[in-house]
């Protein structure tokens, strides 16, 4: 998706790029509205910003998924004509299931905004952009925070023989009473 920039880039007092200046967006991933109120989504990533010497200024979406933006008043008043509507009008429930949410629309003169994702510093003129270090890739599974609990733990052979079985004797032995007299 093309786009421009609507104001200068200035670092400094130093203009880096002037407005109308062309920048590149790839649309990742798109889902159209559907039925149950879904609304539909576009997720964006900004292309690396092309300035006038030829270096490259990282630009990142604040947010990367692009949504119909709804209000708390829009929800709250959605939620009570659907309820007035049920207690009036009880099919009015299959309505709501099979209404479509909205779909995001980027009509041209659409704001799209965008942060740097670098620091930028001007000196003599010429722009230094130093970008973050990358994150690191571990090889090792992280160490975890707890000692997981056992589902189940095996017996041990020590726990089971601890009791003897019973044997059976030959013969009953009689026990001893004591008699009153």
């Amino acid at each position: 998706m093309r786009a421009q920039l609507t104001y200068p880039l200035r670092v400094g007092g130093v203009t880096l790029a002037p407005a109308g200046t062309p920048e590149l967006i790839k649309v990742l991933n798109v889902r159209a509205a559907a039925s149950g109120d879904v609304y539909g989504y576009v997720d964006i990533f900004f292309e690396p910003f092309k300035l006038a010497d030829g270096s490259e200024l990282p630009l990142v979406a604040p947010s990367s998924r692009l949504t119909v933006h709804t209000t708390i008043g829009h929800e709250s008043t959605v939620g009570v004509e659907d309820t007035v509507a049920n207690i009036l009008f009880p099919p009015h429930v299959l309505y709501q299931v099979f209404r479509r949410g909205r779909n995001i629309e980027l009509a041209k003169g659409t704001q799209v905004r965008a942060r740097v994702g670098a620091l930028v510093t001007v000196a003599d003129g010429k722009a230094f952009i130093a970008t973050p270090p990358p994150l690191p890739v571990l090889s090792a599974t992280p160490a975890a925070a707890f000692t997981p609990i056992p589902l189940m733990t095996p017996a041990h052979p020590h726990v089971q023989g601890a009791r003897p079985a019973p044997r059976p004797t030959a013969s009953p032995t009689p026990m001893p009473t004591s008699s009153s007299a």
